[in-house]
């Protein structure tokens, strides 16, 4: 009964926050131009500041040990793992190409800052979210350096290595990475009025997110593109964190470690795919669509996954 609750604490602060985006946008408090421009700001300031504060406070880069390169290590290779996995089963059969993108994006990139953080702190609190800040140090650039390379690779343009280079580095999420590391290189320390405005900015961010992505959920022509949507569902919430945890579990992770990388693979398809992918001539349609049934799915498969974690005794 303890193991279920905790569970059931994990998902559902979660599932009432994006009920009440739903909600929202259903009385027409928000609607699509609000929620645009919302969706930037969480996006451009607010996740970006908690990603920020959540680098800076590692404090020094002495928090990279040995058994955190190793976990840095690992997350870095399951995603391409992830990634050439999922290739391997729609390249063969997927002859638009616009559609493949979005599904192998679909499949290893994940919704991992804003519920990463909300897992690993339901279940160990902020002691926990230091592990989840270094693993944002290598996955959050490579999700969205993958992105761009694979829907650039396999859109109708002519491919540019600059536009390549220039996407990446305007990802906002990447240079809030790149700005705490250099922060804790240097040794500079936020003065307090500073940090206390970042801090009160940075918590903003998760709550107005989930909102946010509960008034977008839309499900489009879901049968049109139905065996796609079971498909990704299917390797994004059950295969992802299947590979994921099973081969960490006998590498010798466990604990934090194993939260910070079941938040990564079994988390929803990253919300900003869908911007990427319409921004990137892809099929926005069907990326949106992903984006909505693996975050409505998702409250029930994170449920099951922490409840099987915890009975099994590996968390």
């Amino acid at each position: 009964m303890e193991n279920f609750l905790l569970a059931l604490n994990v998902v559902l602060p979660i599932f009432f926050i994006m009920t009440l985006g739903f909600l929202l946008k259903k009385i027409k408090i928000v609607d699509e131009h609000s929620l645009n421009i919302m969706n930037k700001l969480v996006f451009r300031v607010f996740m970006s500041t908690l990603l920020f504060l959540n680098v800076y406070n590692i404090g020094d880069l002495s928090a990279l040990s040995m058994d955190n390169l190793k976990l840095l290590g690992y997350a870095f290779i399951i995603i391409l793992v992830v990634l050439f996995i999922a290739w391997l089963i729609y390249m063969p059969k997927v002859k638009d190409k616009r559609k493949l993108s979005v599904l192998i994006q679909g499949v290893y990139r994940g919704n991992f800052v804003l519920f990463g953080l909300a897992i690993v702190d339901s279940i160990y609190g902020k002691e926990g979210l230091a592990t989840v800040s270094l693993l944002t140090i290598v996955v959050i650039p490579t999700f969205n350096v993958l992105a761009v390379i694979i829907l650039e690779y396999y859109s109708d343009r002519e491919i540019s290595k600059l536009k390549l280079v220039k996407q990446v580095v305007k990802n906002p999420l990447i240079i809030a990475t790149l700005s705490g590391l250099i922060f804790i290189a240097f040794k500079i320390n936020l003065p307090k009025p500073v940090y206390k405005t970042l801090l009160d900015i940075s918590k903003i961010a998760t709550p107005l997110a989930f909102i946010i992505l509960g008034a977008e959920l839309q499900f489009g022509n879901i049968l049109k593109n139905l065996k796609y949507l079971i498909s990704v569902n299917i390797l994004r919430l059950i295969g992802n964190p299947l590979i994921t945890i099973g081969l960490a579990k006998i590498l010798g992770f466990e604990g934090i470690e194993l939260v910070a990388l079941l938040s990564m693979s079994a988390c929803p398809t990253a919300v900003s795919s869908y911007t990427m992918a319409k921004e990137m001539d892809a099929d926005g349609d069907l990326a949106g669509e992903i984006v909505a049934t693996t975050s409505l799915l998702s409250i029930f498969t994170i449920f099951c996954w922490v409840l099987l974690l915890k009975n099994l005794g590996w968390i």
